[in-house]
């Protein structure tokens, strides 16, 4: 019965914490204005996106399942939000560039700055 009962708590517990990071990801959102990247190109080998945000401003939360390669074209500092609630700070440097896996890492970024950022992203699709 002891062990019912911790088992029992203990899954109330989890299920409240995934409630509260749910809403302090909500309300995180709620405070910034979304914008969504503009689509340069989408075909059967790449997707190329365009991302301009104003001081404040932020992507809608999305999902890395593919490779893509990034290049910042107007640097800022970025706030990076994850599921979990956790925060990661950067600054992000004209002329950076880098390649990242798709391992399914969901997030959203905030320009955290004083300036504007601007960045394109190269996701390359899977050969057909």
């Amino acid at each position: 019965m002891k062990r019912f009962l911790a088992g029992l708590i203990t899954g109330w517990l989890v299920v409240g914490l995934a409630q509260l990071a749910g809403a302090v990801w909500a309300q995180q959102e709620a405070h910034s204005k979304v914008v969504r990247a503009q689509i340069l190109v989408d075909n059967q080998k790449l997707t190329i996106r365009r991302w301009k945000l104003e001081p404040g401003e932020r992507s809608p939360v999305h999902t890395h399942t593919l490779d893509h390669v990034y290049v910042v074209i107007h640097g800022s500092k970025i706030r990076e939000y994850l599921p979990d609630g956790t925060m990661h700070d950067d600054v992000q440097e004209t002329g950076r560039a880098d390649f990242v896996q798709g391992t399914g890492k969901t997030h959203s970024f905030e320009n955290d700055g004083t300036v504007p950022y601007e960045m394109v992203s190269i996701e390359l699709k899977a050969a057909r």
